[in-house]
């Protein structure tokens, strides 16, 4: 039991240039050429990273002034402001929407209403038909025309 009370105590209390190192990679924190997807899991990566060392904060009292879910939710609408402050500006009328709503989604509702905004985007942004391809259907028919005027 000693040992292991030395290892907590060695190596179980925070840092405090740790915490500041994950805050300051948090808040600078952005899209940019990522998808929403690895954008997303980058953020999740750091979220998990600083919950680690705090494990031990969680309350287990009976709580009858429903603080804790209170303090939950306050935390959660923390981390979608953060995910979405990262987001590019093509997603800035989903973001706006998802701002909107209230009470704030979960970060999970987001992050899912985000997808879809996203998915929508490269199916109005993908032609449907492979520009070389016809390309070469409006130079094939240039030519059939031209050698059938000539015939004539």
């Amino acid at each position: 039991m000693e040992l292991w009370n030395s290892l907590e105590h060695r190596f179980g209390q925070s840092n405090g240039a740790k915490l500041y190192h994950q805050q300051k990679e948090i808040s600078k924190s952005v899209q940019e050429n990522s998808s929403v997807a690895g954008y997303f899991t980058t953020l999740k990566r750091l979220w998990d990273e600083l919950n680690s060392p705090s494990t031990h904060l969680g309350c287990i009292c009976d709580c009858v002034c429903d603080g804790k879910n209170k303090v939950t939710k306050f935390l959660g609408d923390q981390r979608v402001i953060q995910f979405l402050i990262g987001l590019n500006d093509v997603y800035g009328q989903a973001r706006g929407n998802i701002l909107m709503m209230n009470p704030l989604p979960s970060l999970d509702h987001a992050y899912s209403l985000l997808l879809q905004d996203e998915s929508q985007r490269e199916v109005y942004m993908s032609p449907q038909y492979p520009s070389d391809g016809a390309s070469f259907m409006a130079g094939t028919q240039t030519k059939f025309q031209q050698r059938n005027n000539n015939q004539n």
